[in-house]
């Protein structure tokens, strides 16, 4: 069980990448019969238009949304540093779920001959209406109407209040729902009789997997939040292992960031984060000597050793799990659940659970993750 304690909050840089959409062109910020020299003009001024070849090989005017955002914000006066931090209000996970919403967007204004400039609440209603039809559901809806909004803001549209999208994502929801994809969670001593078992395995791989498996169960947190964590976040004590936070969490706000975490030794070496983690940091020390670059606390098993990935960190825990006995369907990211579930089961204080998951508010909890067996 870990208590909360302080930790400081570093903003990483900025990151610029391309506006690398493949295929069609993407949306005019002028309507189809505007002239070639308006365009001209447009693109001189603020627009930032780009050309790309299109299907039939002919130059389409085309705009890659960041651009756009870029040229509005300058012709506001905003200076080169500003528009930089304002871009980077996004952070990387959201600018990366966000652009294949933004760019469908705008392929969708291309093909209807709509100005982006010219938006309004019904054309976004329209736009959500053709990802409705190929099926989609209310949490990917919601997902691309902020997207869009965020956009147009930040591109100097003004979409002003939106009564009927509300309504027309609330009638999404009813027809098309976004439920959790499971009603029960399983047992974590499950895992944890797994780890017992193999109590004499020395192995790096195992090792590997069963500290960050482990830690994710005693921690509550996601496997983002490990897989961020730097190997000097973590410091091991004589009696206890300390966690700081220092990097940007998916929970991070302004005034609030996820405290740091304190885990007492165990009784059960086997079972004890404390005694696996000092295993483990002992045994890939050498690594991290002989390249500086390592410096994520969890580092791939094999050679050549490198920082892991946020997708190698959740196929560790889900293979782990699955080794264990706990159903395939469930994911990495069901530790969350399993482990909070079981304390809550166990008569562990709600808000001790919520401080250490960082869950603002009880309901997120009951509602998406505290589960029966």
């Amino acid at each position: 069980m870990g208590t909360a304690s302080s930790a400081h909050t570093e903003i990483p840089g900025n990151r610029t990448d391309h506006c690398g959409v493949p295929g069609l062109e993407r949306a005019t910020l002028v309507p189809a019969t505007v002239s070639h020299d308006s365009r001209e003009l447009q693109a001189s001024s603020r627009l930032h238009i780009i050309t790309t070849a299109s299907s039939n090989g002919q130059e389409v005017p085309t705009v890659c949304w960041k651009n756009l955002i870029t040229s509005n914000l300058t012709s506001k006066g905003l200076s080169s540093d500003s528009v930089s931090l304002v871009m980077g209000s996004l952070r990387t996970s959201t600018h990366k779920q966000y652009s294949c919403y933004i760019s469908k967007f705008m392929d969708f204004c291309s093909s209807s001959n709509i100005s982006v400039s010219g938006c309004t609440e019904h054309v976004l209603i329209n736009f959500l209406q053709s990802l409705y039809d190929n099926g989609v559901g209310y949490s990917a809806v919601n997902t691309a109407s902020s997207a869009v909004k965020s956009f147009l803001e930040m591109a100097g549209v003004e979409l002003g209040p939106t009564p009927v999208l509300n309504r027309f994502k609330r009638g999404i929801f009813n027809s098309r729902p976004s439920l959790p994809r499971h009603v029960t969670i399983w047992d974590p001593q499950i895992v944890l009789d797994y780890f017992c078992a193999n109590m004499n395995n020395t192995e790096l791989a195992y090792l590997t997997t069963k500290c960050a498996t482990l830690f994710a169960l005693v921690s509550y947190q996601r496997v983002s939040t490990l897989q961020s964590l730097c190997v000097s976040d973590v410091k091991v004590l004589d009696d206890k292992l300390v966690v700081h936070f220092a990097s940007l969490m998916k929970q991070s706000r302004p005034g609030s960031h996820l405290s740091g975490l304190e885990f007492l030794r165990f009784p059960d070496k086997t079972l004890c984060i404390v005694e696996t983690m000092s295993k483990y940091l002992s045994m890939t020390q050498p690594m991290r000597q002989s390249d500086k670059s390592l410096v994520s606390l969890f580092i791939t098993h094999g050679k050549p050793y490198k920082n892991a990935s946020k997708d190698t960190v959740a196929r560790w825990i889900k293979s782990t799990l699955h080794k264990a006995g706990v159903p395939a369907e469930f994911t990495a990211h069901s530790t969350r659940s399993a482990s909070t579930s079981a304390d809550v089961r166990r008569g562990i204080d709600i808000s001790a659970i919520l401080n250490k998951a960082g869950w603002s508010r009880a309901c997120t909890f009951h509602k998406f993750y505290n589960k029966p067996l």
